[in-house]
């Protein structure tokens, strides 16, 4: 890797690390645990009214330890408004909704449905991952949480006997899956 690179990636980061967000409207916050190579890096990114997606921060270390609080925390002190209600999308780590309420007074926390969707068929044979993922996306699509839920419900108990795991799996944060169909207003992803 070429020393010109580095020094542009590190002053790219400074710059992202720093910048004031005071001025942002965001409707939506994701957080999630990504890969850089043999790195695990905790990426927030910010999703404005306007549809506007904003790369708010980046931390090294996974989403199971102090390093998610010092980014929200570090997002607040720059100026991010967290006294009104945001919607924030997580993957499953167990430090996240910890996290995400010490920093917000008024979060709306959900998991990711896509994750929810591959931990799922992840405990399934092929040739049943695709049927079962297609009937989770369509519950996911319902009118309501309440209906969705149902249908979640109904699935579950049907891989119970066969499939347990995956049975587990689809109930386990179930209820953070619904919460972007239960938040007024907010767009639902379309996994």
């Amino acid at each position: 890797m070429s020393r010109r690179l580095v020094a542009a990636t590190e002053t790219a980061m400074a710059e992202l690390r720093a910048a004031p967000l005071n001025d942002l409207d965001l409707e939506a916050l994701m957080i999630d645990g990504v890969h850089f190579g043999e790195h695990l890096c905790v990426v927030a990114l910010g999703i404005g009214i306007d549809g506007v997606k904003h790369p708010l921060g980046l931390a090294q270390g996974s989403t199971e330890n102090t390093s998610v609080t010092e980014l929200l925390t570090g997002l607040r002190d720059r100026g991010l408004d967290t006294t009104r209600p945001i919607f924030v999308g997580i993957d499953g780590g167990k430090a996240l909704p910890a996290a995400v309420v010490h920093a917000f007074d008024h979060p709306v926390i959900g998991r990711c449905q896509l994750h929810k969707l591959r931990n799922v068929a992840d405990n399934l044979p092929d040739h049943l991952a695709s049927t079962v993922t297609k009937r989770m996306r369509a519950a996911y699509r319902a009118e309501s949480a309440l209906l969705a839920q149902a249908q979640l419900e109904a699935l579950a108990k049907e891989l119970e006997r066969t499939h347990p795991g995956a049975a587990a799996s689809l109930r386990k944060g179930m209820a953070e899956t619904l919460a972007v169909l239960r938040a007024e207003g907010v767009c639902r992803c379309d996994c």
